[in-house]
């Protein structure tokens, strides 16, 4: 699944995070910025649509937090290797 694809896909279901691809490694990830999002509603949603789409959280990096549940952050998302 291209980067595009998955943008779309999270488009599709009202969700528009920055996303780009960063490679760590020798490994290439999916890297999502979320801006003052609510834990449950946009971070959470965020990693269930990933993990429908077949990647998993490798970590989140919180960039701001004002200690509600509203912060901002990067996820780092692996593809599953089945």
């Amino acid at each position: 699944m291209t980067i595009q694809e998955i943008n779309k896909e999270l488009q599709d279901r009202g969700f528009y995070p920055e996303l780009y691809e960063k490679t760590i490694g020798n490994e290439t990830m999916i890297v999502a910025n979320v801006e003052w999002g609510d834990w449950k509603h946009e971070h959470r949603y965020l990693d269930y649509i990933m993990d429908e789409l077949g990647y998993f959280v490798y970590k989140v990096d919180v960039t701001e937090n004002d200690g509600s549940d509203c912060y901002s952050a990067l996820h780092y998302y692996r593809k599953y290797h089945r």
